[in-house]
């Protein structure tokens, strides 16, 4: 069997990967490390005596699902839709070839990478897919708006391909962490908010309820108690009041 996974540099995406590993799954690694990529694949390898593959490439690009799919000759059993990134700051003074990259990867390659394989998972009745969102879906998130708004996305059309999908033996879930310890806060130069000096998780933790969540089929997998309180209140109370405590937790 085998699983792909995209971002798996460090973090959660890694984590991941050395599960499937664990539970035998051969493995194609993607990120745009081709160093990283490497020693993960050595170690990977030698720890659980798999076979790994790796790509190097820029996901974000409009063309990175056509190329991988080009390059992959292997059926896929189990699709991890991980990569992605956020730009910390208000939108008025954002990049706007940043936050198109950032729709590009996060909605658009992986809409398409799921288009490309989730049909043979459903022909054969078997196959995982886990699409990595955030808490950030469930409320308007000011200073990270368009990442708020794709992590949104992700979650809804995960929802959807679940529903579709439950009676044909291929589990799909979101994943939807909030807070963890990776290098994810100070790439989009968001370590120093409340968010990220608060209550944060490892990779490692978020990663096994992910895997657990995913075999049981669930559809949305909120890690930690935390978070599943603070999910629960945003339902719970006034839209004026949740904006109110988001903004403070999103400041430095």
């Amino acid at each position: 069997m085998n699983a792909l996974i995209t971002g798996t540099t460090s973090g959660i995406g890694y984590e991941l990967a050395k599960l499937f590993a664990k539970d035998g799954f051969d493995l194609i690694l993607v990120s745009r490390n081709k160093v990283k990529l490497e020693n993960q694949k050595q170690e990977l390898e030698q720890t659980y005596g798999i076979q790994v593959t790796t790509y190097a490439l820029d996901l974000s690009q409009v063309n990175a699902a056509r190329l991988l799919k080009n390059e992959i000759k292997e059926p896929i059993h189990a699709l991890v839709n991980n990569a992605g990134f956020m730009e910390y700051g208000d939108f008025v003074e954002s990049d706007p070839v940043k936050q198109r990259e950032m729709i590009q990867l996060q909605n658009l390659f992986l809409t398409v990478m799921t288009q490309y394989y989730l049909p043979d998972m459903v022909k054969y009745q078997y196959g995982y897919i886990l699409n990595v969102a955030s808490m950030a879906a469930f409320v308007g998130l000011p200073k990270a708006s368009v990442y708020g708004a794709v992590k949104a996305y992700i979650l809804s059309f995960t929802k959807g391909i679940h529903s579709e999908c439950k009676h044909r033996k291929v589990k799909i879930s979101a994943l939807c962490p909030g807070a963890t310890h990776t290098l994810f806060a100070k790439k989009s130069d968001a370590e120093d908010t409340n968010l990220f000096t608060g209550y944060v998780m490892d990779a490692s933790q978020v990663a096994a309820i992910a895997y657990r969540g995913l075999q049981k089929n669930k559809v949305i997998i909120i890690p930690g108690l935390y978070n599943k309180v603070g999910h629960f209140l945003t339902k719970c109370m006034p839209y004026a009041l949740v904006d109110k405590v988001v903004t403070k937790i999103m400041r430095k």
